[in-house]
């Protein structure tokens, strides 16, 4: 059976299947992408908002790339992508960085994606449940390539 994809079209590579971690009103996509034939790499984490209707669902993604890591803030019922990069000198590692953020920042976050529903409906519990699988599947793939 065909896995849903549930975020736009993205260049590259990716290292596998999507493995998705669901935390209540969202789910977390994770994936490993390859970019510029390998110039570029790293883990990539979505944030999919449960209860957008139609298949790109996709409301935050950290792209913890060794190079350029960078984070979106999307939503596709509004047309909204705005990438942001991340300042390496002043947050330091991207993956701890984007950990952090999701640990402590999530709902509002999400209010700046404009998805107010689903920033309220975010249960800390459900986060904090998902973080240690998140955690343990990005060491698999961080380490696999050490």
């Amino acid at each position: 059976m065909t896995q849903q994809v549930m975020h736009a079209q993205m260049g590259g590579e990716t290292g596998g299947a999507e493995e998705l971690i669901p935390a209540g009103a969202v789910t977390f996509g994770l994936e490993y992408r390859t970019l510029h034939g390998g110039e570029e790499e790293g883990v990539c984490i979505h944030v999919y908002g449960n209860a957008i209707a139609g298949d790109d669902k996709e409301l935050l993604r950290f792209d913890c790339f060794r190079v350029a890591p960078h984070y979106h803030y999307r939503n596709s019922t509004i047309k909204k992508n705005d990438r942001l990069m991340l300042d390496f000198t002043a947050e330091g590692d991207a993956l701890a960085w984007t950990i952090d953020k999701i640990k402590n920042r999530l709902p509002i976050m999400l209010l700046r994606c404009e998805a107010d529903d689903i920033a309220r409906d975010i249960d800390q519990k459900d986060v904090d449940a998902a973080l240690p699988k998140i955690v343990a599947w990005a060491e698999t793939k961080t380490h696999r390539r050490a």
